[in-house]
């Protein structure tokens, strides 16, 4: 299977090269792979040691950051270097400064596995999630390097062919780190915004004596839900309060909503107590929608309508049940908050009315969905701190 494997690698390549014709980004993926080696040289400093840490993209490596941190803490004088397999999660953090090297990925062939190990030489390696790549897993066994395996769901189901690949790859491993064991760093984060304090004297005034829903990271299509589900029920359910924070929002948004609810909105820049009393609030402040969950009894999460939904766990962590569009499947979270039934995906309006009015006239089913969320973030708590004695132990 193994000679399966890296014929596959070199057919990938292949093919590749053939779509970089009529494709930008593969095309920036090549040429990165093209100068991988030099680059890696010339950015590395021979007398320190490395930490090396494998990401596919820009998601995967937001999971890395809070092991990135706490090995610093621990170990000041490993230096963190960091391989990207896309081009767009290089593109977006080559200049961070979160690391001390970034580099391309090099295809996943025998020679360049054995080139990689030689010049970075790392004390040991980390891969987060799925990054599972053969020929230089095995390098590393053989050059008794450890590495370990974050993040991992070893309850995603699979088809035959990708099981046996990993029967075959996870001995590989030094460590498998799973989500249901460890946690997943991912949920550090978000947990500590949590226990951030935040008190907001505008919100609070907003919010008092109201049920708010808050439509996170909204696009039009959570707006246009926004609007029919208020319109329908805002005679029927009195102290109904909406928070709508848009994912992208200029000077026209306000006036945009306004056009689309034909009423007056306030925003939160203008903010004032002695404006007409308003039931939707236009959050127009960048950075803390994060902190701002915990003020509402729902959230509806954007983009799940779209190309794929926005960060369902950072309104989650609050114990609020969640809602949101069909498209999810990208993340793991997700799909575990909807299998322990405390996240909720619909794929119309005539789905997301149904679950929200059962949601706030179910206040017996909101206790409930709260102490599952309770206890699900408990178990995720310092996933990183526990992952990361178990490496340098």
């Amino acid at each position: 299977m193994h000679v399966c494997y890296s014929i596959f690698v070199h057919f990938f390549y292949f093919v590749v090269h053939i779509n970089a014709i009529f494709n930008k980004k593969i095309k920036k993926w090549i040429a990165g792979q093209k100068n991988w080696k030099n680059n890696l040289v010339q950015d590395l400093t021979k007398s320190d040691d490395y930490c090396w840490i494998h990401c596919a993209s820009a998601g995967e490596f937001e999971q890395a950051i809070p092991l990135i941190q706490g090995i610093r803490n621990q170990k000041t004088r490993i230096r963190i270097a960091v391989s990207f397999f896309s081009p767009s999660g290089f593109e977006m953090y080559q200049d961070s400064g979160l690391a001390d090297v970034f580099f391309y990925f090099p295809l996943d062939t025998r020679q360049n596995a054995e080139n990689l190990i030689k010049i970075l030489n790392p004390v040991f390696s980390i891969f987060i999630r799925n990054e599972i790549w053969w020929n230089t897993l095995t390098v590393l066994k053989e050059k008794n390097i450890p590495a370990y395996l974050v993040n991992a769901n070893l309850n995603q189901k699979r088809n035959i062919i990708y099981k046996k690949y990993l029967d075959k790859t996870y001995p590989l491993f030094t460590k498998i780190f799973d989500t249901q064991t460890f946690g997943n760093t991912k949920l550090d984060k978000v947990i500590e915004n949590k226990n951030i304090v935040f008190n907001d004297r505008i919100l609070e005034d907003f919010c008092k004596d109201g049920f708010v829903v808050i439509f996170g990271s909204s696009w039009e299509a959570e707006e246009e839900i926004a609007l029919d589900f208020y319109k329908k029920n805002k005679s029927r359910i009195s102290n109904l309060k909406i928070i709508i924070v848009p994912h992208e929002f200029n000077e026209t948004k306000k006036p945009a909503l306004e056009n689309l609810f034909q009423e007056e909105i306030m925003s939160y820049s203008s903010y004032s107590k002695q404006n007409t009393p308003c039931a939707v609030l236009l959050l127009d402040k960048k950075g803390i929608l994060k902190y701002v969950y915990r003020y509402a009894n729902i959230a509806v999460i954007g983009g799940g309508f779209g190309k794929s939904v926005h960060n369902i766990s950072e309104a989650a962590v609050y114990s609020l049940p969640t809602i949101f569009g069909p498209n999810f499947s990208k993340f793991e979270d997700a799909k575990e908050l909807v299998n322990l039934k405390v996240a909720f995906p619909v794929n119309d309006y005539m789905e997301f009315e149904n679950k929200l009015i059962q949601l706030i006239n179910d206040a017996e089913l909101r206790t409930a969905i709260s102490q599952k969320l309770n206890m699900y973030f408990s178990q995720q708590e310092n996933a990183t701190a526990k992952i990361i004695s178990e490496i340098l132990k």
